[in-house]
């Protein structure tokens, strides 16, 4: 009879998920291996096989076939079943959460103690940005607050911050700036730092007014499959290539065909130590969008990226790069910003 040897942990991330291990004596036998999301089966694999000589049965790089799943419904279960002519053994189910990233602990620990984001560390931000966290297993936070009042006075508020919305075990937090003011009722003061807490679960946002608006802002797919926002403060720059084809038509020279490619140069600006870590995550994501006057805007593909960071004292990264629009057409037009230097990713104050 098939007897189960060793399966992934009950939860784990989709990056790491160890090998299935059966143990037979017969000459073979078959594997159903299934992906489950809602109501929904899905075989991946069911296919007749045979034991090598120690009569050992291995599935490996479990990953790369749970990956596209986990990546598609954020959290699916695992199940799969040997049986040969004696009988069959299966796995414990295994919930399997989408992430793209060697967190260094297992995927049970790390949801109870992270936010889903690599960031690690004290985040900067200001009034007008955007800002999410993600946590699976909660639909509430509490946030403290430091605050400047209007007569001067400095104290701390707190509140309950209740998800924006749920996926399953999935919760979505809006903590920008904004939001945060509204919740704990600020009226005339000023926001220095807050910070979001569910559990052992913590990120602390230190809140500057912005001098220059962000240029531009852009919303990312990160490496656990959430939205994160980065805002770049330094020089922003516009540039059309274009690619022509011509020939005589009717004797003369005529561009049939002028393609665009419009590529912008982004700089976050300076970063500290662990917002320099963590924006290699635009770098690696597959997708990314401007946010534009508070919302979604058009999909860009990041096309080169340069980030470096050094161990000297004086350190202060500042990372560059490239990146233009993801659709066909590049003339793009500005409905109601004639005459501006720049597309709407910029402030007017930069005319």
């Amino acid at each position: 009879m098939a007897t189960l040897i060793s399966q992934p942990s009950q939860t784990c991330f989709s990056s790491v998920v160890e090998d299935i291990v059966f143990n037979t004596a017969s000459e073979s036998g078959i594997l159903v291996l299934t992906i489950v999301q809602g109501g929904n089966r899905q075989i991946v694999i069911e296919e007749t096989m045979y034991p090598s000589i120690d009569g050992s049965i291995v599935i490996s790089d479990v990953s790369s076939l749970v990956e596209p799943y986990a990546k598609e419904h954020m959290q699916v279960t695992l199940e799969c079943t040997f049986t040969d002519d004696a009988g069959a053994a299966s796995i414990t189910p295994v919930t399997v959460l989408y992430a793209m990233a060697d967190v260094g602990t297992t995927a049970s620990e790390f949801i109870e103690n992270h936010f889903l984001t690599i960031l690690d560390g004290e985040k900067i931000t200001a009034p007008g940005r955007e800002e999410r966290l993600y946590a699976y297993g909660t639909s509430t936070v509490t946030v403290t607050a430091e605050v400047e009042t209007a007569a001067g006075a400095f104290t701390t508020m707190m509140a309950e911050l209740n998800a924006g919305s749920v996926v399953g075990s999935l919760a979505q937090f809006v903590v920008s700036p904004d939001n945060i003011a509204a919740l704990i009722g600020l009226a005339g003061g000023r926001l220095l730092g807050y910070t979001v807490e569910a559990g052992s679960r913590r990120q602390h946002f230190r809140c500057f007014e912005d001098q220059v608006p962000p240029a531009p802002s852009l919303l990312f797919v990160n490496s656990f499959g959430c939205e994160e926002f980065i805002h770049c403060v330094g020089t922003h720059k516009k540039a059309s290539k274009y690619e022509r084809k011509s020939a005589r038509i009717k004797s003369r020279l005529r561009n049939y065909r002028v393609t665009e490619d419009r590529q912008f140069t982004a700089n976050t600006g300076w970063l500290n130590e662990a917002m320099a870590d963590w924006a290699d995550d635009l770098f690696r994501s597959e997708e990314v969008y401007l946010w534009v006057d508070g919302q979604r805007g058009r999909e860009v593909v990041v096309s080169d990226s340069k980030s470096e960071i050094t161990n000297e004292d004086d350190n202060m990264p500042a990372f560059e790069f490239t990146y233009s629009y993801a659709q066909r057409i590049h003339n793009v037009m500005q409905p109601g910003r004639a005459g501006r230097i720049f597309d709407n990713t910029f402030d007017h104050t930069f005319n």
